[in-house]
């Protein structure tokens, strides 16, 4: 869209459809002032893409393999991502991603106003799905909020994937398919085992560095990783520290590896007492940045991990994983080859059971 400055013999105009056109600022691709005629870094956004994504952060990492589907629909194409402020610092640096927005009231005011040729929503709760009803978009994939103030599928192609919270048979028993390729089936794109992935940046991969060399590790030594928290949600989850000490100890005895506790605030207490009763243990600390936590991860030889954020972070990142899964759904997670899962062996498992 090219909206003249002045009258329209002046030759000056915006072009408000360029991806490195900004408005409040000089354009991104380093043209000074207004858009000159027959600017050669002119670059319409193409078909405009909104994805409302909040959820958990793990969740967030993983919908991120709809990514490569959605600029082989329309190789033309400016995605927006609406999440959480964790989850926009998460995708940072991420290629495919325009532009990223935290879900909050500033971002509520403006993108009502603008148009979309596609708005995806994937959530449940009543505000991401009120917001995608609100959005102006001729074609909606995913899940919307009805008048009722109940969630429903906005498009057919969707309606399996949203019959798996209703059904604990149908989503622990019968389905065998992975989160990927059910999204990719929801939104009606072709799922051909498409990766979701992270960009740490060189900030990031310089503050994950100098913890290593602190302490002690080097180029050549061999780092597995214990990543020893997976949420309180659902009981059960979580694998008992008793057994991460136990784990430690036969390692650190056995092999010549650089044996590395992984985790976020949850574990500061439960990785002091591991790293305390395993001498020569390495605790990394529990209050990294999300994306220093991806370059401390991809550090790693190898990581055991439960059903959780850090697993979709080692996935990510190509990092294999020793997966241990309890309550939930070993079927939906895919590894893409990197990787073993440890199943237990409980007849009542999966199940999502709070206590």
């Amino acid at each position: 869209m090219k909206l003249p400055i002045g009258d329209n013999q002046s030759g000056q105009w915006l072009l408000l459809n360029c991806r490195h056109y900004r408005g409040d600022r000089p354009c991104a691709a380093g043209i000074q002032g207004i858009c000159p005629t027959g600017c050669d870094r002119y670059d319409p956004m193409g078909h405009r893409v909104l994805i409302i994504k909040l959820g958990a952060l793990g969740d967030v990492i993983r919908t991120t393999a709809i990514l490569p589907g959605l600029k082989e629909q329309w190789p033309q194409s400016h995605i927006t991502w609406i999440t959480q402020p964790s989850g926009v610092r998460m995708l940072q640096n991420h290629p495919q991603i325009d532009r990223l927005l935290p879900f909050d009231a500033n971002t509520v005011c403006h993108i009502e106003y603008e148009r979309f040729d596609v708005c995806i929503s994937l959530d449940k709760e009543p505000a991401p799905t009120a917001l995608a009803m609100r959005i102006d978009a001729p074609d909606k994939r995913g899940i919307g909020l009805s008048t009722h103030g109940t969630p429903f599928p906005l498009n057919s192609e969707c309606g399996p994937y949203f019959a798996l919270g209703l059904d604990d048979k149908l989503k622990f028993n019968e389905n065998e398919k992975s989160y990927p390729r059910l999204v990719y089936e929801a939104l009606g794109l072709s799922y051909r085992d498409q990766r979701y992935r992270l960009y740490p940046g060189n900030t990031q991969r310089a503050y994950a560095a100098d913890l290593w060399r602190k302490l002690g590790v080097t180029d050549d030594d061999v780092v597995i990783g214990l990543n020893t928290g997976a949420g309180r949600v659902f009981a059960n989850k979580n694998w008992p520290p008793e057994r991460f000490t136990e784990l430690s100890r036969t390692l650190t005895e056995r092999y010549p590896w650089r044996i590395a506790l992984l985790g976020g605030p949850d574990e500061r207490g439960i990785n002091e007492q591991i790293a305390e009763a395993c001498p020569g243990v390495l605790n990394t600390g529990c209050n990294h940045g999300e994306l220093e936590f991806a370059a401390l991860v991809e550090r790693c030889q190898t990581i055991v991990t439960g059903d959780t954020m850090a697993m979709h972070v080692a996935i990510a990142r190509d990092v294999p994983c020793i997966v241990l899964f309890g309550p939930t759904c070993e079927q939906e997670i895919e590894l893409y080859g990197r990787g073993e899962k440890l199943l237990t062996g409980l007849g009542c498992s999966p199940c999502y059971r709070r206590h």
